[in-house]
């Protein structure tokens, strides 16, 4: 049982790294709001944005993490008094354990916010992003391993053949195995003042990730060959292929979000969010509700639902200027058979730092005879 899940996650873990590898999900999407869509970039209220998402899984396999931050600010200018432009970094990491395999994304993004009415109540917003993804493969004792073997040592019964092989590209990555490439992500986003009164809002976006399709050498030999199977029988797909490169599959975001009043104390803030990487699809639902407390502090409790995936728990806290929440995936797919039930888990944070420009007092002289 132990070397079917050490397989199982070799399997799955390398293929995040194989040519056609899928992106990192978030359950709090809207704590990493660069990644979710470079529209998001300066759409606040404050001088300095700064946060972003942890998430880790997959703990009894030796775990993959996936951590995320992001800083971002509005600039006062456009070609229209009521318009502005957003500006910020954002960084997102997936590592996988002590296979060490990791991939990273840095990059800039822009936005333009196109105000719709001089009340900047409805705004349109145009986003891009453009950095550079690194991507790499060792051994846990930090060097390449040509012939791992899947034996007795490391808790299996023995896997004949090349486990992992890393190729020479010809580009000087043989021994390092790491690569990169750069990238270019663009979104956009409507945000809709429903009601003024009660504050009710509506925003909707779409952004496609990797545009320029950029080539990626893989790193990954073979990992499994056709005919290879589990110690009970079970047929594996074959993963990895041979040293080639082939162009980065694109990738959709797109999201929905409601903030509804409902009473004095509560509201009702339901999100829908799509996510489509290296041909798989998921849709993300969920329900939040938000309690007011007292003056600038809210809690937030939310449920939630992964198709054929996960179901969630959320809770939060949002004041003035920090917002924060907490999430469990509850895994209800068959990888619950092999991470022996365990979920995921998510910490999101966000922070709103106010610079004030100190106003300029012009000096009064009284004059004595008044």
């Amino acid at each position: 049982m132990r070397f079917s899940r050490l397989l199982f996650f070799a399997a799955f873990a390398l293929s995040t790294l194989s040519l056609g590898a899928q992106d990192v999900h978030y359950t709090l999407h809207n704590y990493a709001p660069l990644w979710l869509n470079p529209a998001n970039t300066g759409a606040f209220s404050g001088s300095i944005r700064v946060g972003g998402v942890y998430r880790g899984q997959w703990y009894s396999l030796n775990g993959i993490n996936s951590p995320t931050a992001y800083a971002d600010a509005p600039l006062a200018f456009g070609f229209r008094k009521q318009d502005w432009v957003g500006v910020g970094f954002s960084l997102v990491s997936d590592n996988a354990g002590d296979f060490n395999l990791s991939s990273t994304f840095f990059g800039f993004s822009g936005a333009y916010h196109l105000s719709l009415d001089k009340n900047r109540t409805n705004i349109l917003t145009l986003g891009v992003q453009y950095g550079s993804t690194s991507y790499g493969l060792k051994m846990p004792d930090g060097t390449p391993d040509q012939q791992r073997i899947f034996d007795v040592g490391i808790g299996g019964q023995g896997l004949s053949g090349e486990m992992i092989g890393m190729p020479d590209t010809g580009q000087g990555n043989q021994g390092n195995n790491n690569d990169s490439y750069n990238d270019l992500n663009a979104g956009v986003k409507l945000k809709l003042l429903l009601d003024k009164k009660s504050g009710n809002t509506f925003e909707a976006g779409i952004s496609v990730l990797h545009l320029n399709r950029a080539r990626r050498n893989s790193l990954v030999e073979r990992i499994m060959e056709p005919g290879d199977t589990m110690p009970d029988g079970t047929p594996i797909e074959p993963v990895g292929g041979g040293p080639e490169s082939r162009r980065r599959a694109g990738t959709i975001h797109a999201h929905a979000r409601l903030d509804l009043e409902m009473s004095d104390k509560w509201r009702f803030q339901p999100t829908a969010f799509f996510q489509n990487s290296a041909g798989s699809s998921s849709i993300s639902m969920q329900a939040w509700g938000s309690r007011n407390l007292k003056k600038d502090l809210d809690l937030r409790i939310g449920l939630g639902y992964r198709t054929a995936d996960a179901a969630k728990v959320m809770v939060g806290f949002d004041t003035d200027r920090l917002r924060a929440a907490l999430a469990y995936d509850i895994t209800l797919s068959q990888a619950r058979n092999v991470n022996s039930y365990q979920g995921a888990f998510e910490l999101g944070l966000a922070y709103i730092f106010n610079i004030y420009k100190k106003p300029e007092v012009a000096p009064t002289i009284l004059c004595p005879r008044l």
